[in-house]
């Protein structure tokens, strides 16, 4: 019997690999919110993953449901690329607007922020909140939307565990609950869209 490989993401770990063995496989999914798939080469199983885990058929209503979207300002964090965290900020187009940003953060070779290893993908995506703000005042733009259900429903409103917290990560809460509240009180909206349909997506989202 030829040797598979299987390739699994579990989303809300940021956890990846690929294991030979299905029970393994099973194990390590079951439970979890997760996507994982059978190779035969374990090239292809990695290739899979670096792509951002995703099954053929959300591809194709990734490309259907993208004409449906508002237009406005995208943000989103991921860990894909596997150099850490990184951050990105797009239009509807998908095309990175981090050059617009004030707070002197430089853009890579991707059109992204990368922030590194030592930085967490709901860091990233509470930055990306406070960039996506800050782009969106410049372009005259009144809403926002991310794939992060903790950053825009608590995080971004101040609602937060500070003793689980590192100290940096609660500073950034409180200065983007102060720009979130600027951001509404002048009209903004923000809200949550799927990270399946997110023009912003790295691929790796919660």
């Amino acid at each position: 019997m030829a040797k598979k490989f299987y390739a699994y993401l579990l989303v809300e770990k940021e956890v990846s690999g690929v294991v030979t063995n299905w029970d393994e496989c099973k194990k390590l999914v079951h439970g979890k919110k997760a996507r994982y798939k059978g190779f035969s080469t374990l090239e292809e199983a990695n290739k899979w993953l670096e792509s951002g885990a995703n099954y053929d058929n959300k591809i194709e209503n990734k490309k259907i449901e993208k004409s449906k979207l508002p237009n406005g300002i995208y943000f989103d964090s991921g860990t894909g690329r596997g150099i850490g965290t990184e951050v990105r900020v797009t239009g509807i187009d998908g095309k990175s607007l981090l050059h617009f940003n004030s707070y002197g953060y430089q853009v890579n070779e991707f059109g992204n922020i990368h922030l590194g290893k030592d930085k967490t993908n709901n860091y990233g995506e509470l930055l990306g909140l406070l960039l996506a703000i800050d782009i969106a005042k410049k372009c005259n733009c009144f809403h926002i939307l991310g794939d992060s259900n903790l950053v825009i429903y608590f995080w971004s409103k101040g609602m937060c565990n500070k003793d689980s917290l590192p100290l940096e990560t609660v500073e950034l809460i409180k200065k983007v609950k102060q720009a979130r509240e600027e951001f509404e009180k002048n009209g903004g909206i923000i809200e949550y869209v799927s990270g399946d349909y997110n023009p912003a997506d790295l691929g790796f989202h919660k």
